[in-house]
């Protein structure tokens, strides 16, 4: 599958000329913190629009990739751009690779320009911002002491965390449900506005668009299109830039901008996709959704548990949930799955992953998924039949990886034996099309190959064939997202 770098925005594209072409990308400055934090800045400049940071601790960087870090500051504070991670933890003699980036405004255009292949090691760690340190005699008077406020007597403590925080013992943590959710979305949920990328490939545009996120009698109604209903009959393969501009949520440097190069084309479905990421994560505890998932050929619910700072690498590194998958063409939408992702690799995709069969389709009527996510397991339930449960080797998940083909679980050595899934993660809901969630057939009766570089635009070519099961169940119906902190 391929990436594109935009060519509106970036170094290669061909507006980088004359004017403006003087403008480098300042220096960073880097903090890192004691016991957690890491701050990535740059001076405010006249003409600087947005800040982006991209890095990875350890590891050094493959080009201009997402990294471990990834992020676009929008406005900048007390005269910088920065980037603050609270959580992320360094020690001294860890090693930052990095890359910067900057939309510039000359009076005229607003050209982008990177900064790549920095470095930093990390020499000292900093008092942590805002908190005030206290010492001991037998404490270094450079190490803030970390004072926590014990539990009240009407909360047990869970090893349940919220934000880095205990919660109590069976407490509802997370209560999502759409009566009001045109009203109060942003206090919980980000309506992703991006492209499609790495790991699953999909070929999708997620929008915040009105014809694929709605609300009916008070449930969240979710439903793909064609991208070619939106901009015009054969929109996806002529020649030209799609730009999603300040609405885009996604990493600049690959989710925002996407140009026709040679035969490729523009993804030819739009759906829509909301995740909690910055608002609600977690860590252990009882994920419950009630939902009718979607039927068409090759659709598929996302209703997953994503990392939230990728502390163990992007992607799949971090490891993701499934609450509950299906292909949603008739030949697969009776079996039921739900598990782990380990890994891009087709073993990694499917060696924690666990499936319910019934006679009839799984996207007939609504049911209850649920997982319940505990220090040493992970159990799977359809309306409360537990259809799997999954446990670690006992060396840990990162022992499986010669076996999975895994990459970077080396780092997985420094959590649990449950590592990556010992992180809070936060929660996706949307619905997603072809891409590498469906594995390559040898009766050709998939229209594309996962790892041909015109695989979209061969599925775009078998339209008219897999567009015509697209009726209204296509569509995902949610009536609520629950999580409850566990009660042990």
């Amino acid at each position: 599958m391929y990436k594109l770098l935009c060519a509106c925005l970036w170094l290669t594209c061909a507006q980088y000329g004359a004017k403006g072409q003087d403008f480098e990308v300042p220096d960073a400055t880097v903090e890192a913190f004691f016991p957690s934090g890491l701050k990535v800045s740059i001076p405010d400049q006249k003409g600087i629009t947005l800040f982006a940071f991209h890095g990875k601790i350890n590891e050094e960087m493959i080009g201009r990739e997402a990294g471990m870090f990834s992020r676009d500051i929008t406005k900048p504070k007390d005269g910088r751009w920065t980037f603050y991670d609270s959580m992320a933890k360094l020690a001294v003699g860890d090693i930052l690779y990095y890359w910067t980036y900057a939309d510039y405004f000359d009076g005229e255009r607003k050209l982008g320009y990177p900064k790549d292949d920095q470095v930093f090691e990390v020499k000292e760690l900093l008092p942590k911002p805002g908190r005030k340190p206290t010492t001991t005699s037998t404490t270094p008077p450079s190490i803030p002491v970390v004072v926590t406020t014990p539990p009240s007597a009407e909360c047990k403590p869970s090893v349940t965390t919220v934000r880095g925080k205990n919660s109590c013992k069976g407490k509802l943590i997370f209560h999502s449900h759409f009566e009001n959710f045109l009203e109060n979305r942003d206090k919980l949920w980000t309506v992703q506005t991006r492209f499609a990328s790495e790991p699953d490939f999909e070929f999708v545009i997620y929008e915040d668009n009105p014809q694929t996120l709605s609300i009916h009698n008070g449930r969240l109604i979710i439903k793909p299109i064609l991208t070619d209903s939106i901009y015009g009959e054969g929109f996806v393969a002529r020649p030209g830039t799609l730009d999603l501009g300040e609405r885009c949520t996604g990493i600049k440097s690959i989710e925002c901008c996407q140009n026709l190069v040679g035969r490729q084309i523009i993804p030819p479905v739009m759906s829509s996709q909301l995740t909690t990421k910055g608002k609600f994560s977690f860590k252990y505890g009882r994920i419950d959704i009630r939902a009718k998932l979607p039927k068409g050929d090759w659709l598929y619910p996302e209703l997953f548990l994503n990392s939230e700072n990728e502390e163990y690498g992007s992607g799949y590194e971090s490891g993701q949930i499934r609450v509950a998958f299906l292909g949603g063409n008739e030949d697969t939408n009776k079996k039921l799955q739900g598990g782990l992702i380990l890994g891009n690799s087709l073993a990694a995709r499917k060696y924690a992953m666990k499936s319910i069969d019934q006679y009839q389709s799984w996207t007939n009527e609504y049911h209850n998924f649920s997982v319940l996510w505990k220090p040493d397991s992970i159990s799977l339930k359809v309306d409360n039949v537990v259809f799997g449960s999954i446990f670690p080797p006992n060396r840990g998940f990162w022992s499986l990886a010669s076996n999975l083909n895994l990459k970077n679980s080396e780092r997985w050595k420094q959590g649990s034996k449950m590592a990556p899934f010992d992180k809070e993660m936060n929660i996706v809901v949307g619905v997603g099309a072809g891409g590498h969630n469906f594995e390559d057939r040898s009766d050709n009766t998939k229209p594309w190959i996962n790892s041909q570089v015109l695989s979209q635009k061969n599925f775009y070519k078998a339209r008219n064939s897999w567009e015509a099961t697209w009726g209204k169940e296509a569509q995902m119906e949610v009536e609520y997202v629950k999580v409850w902190a566990l009660d042990e």
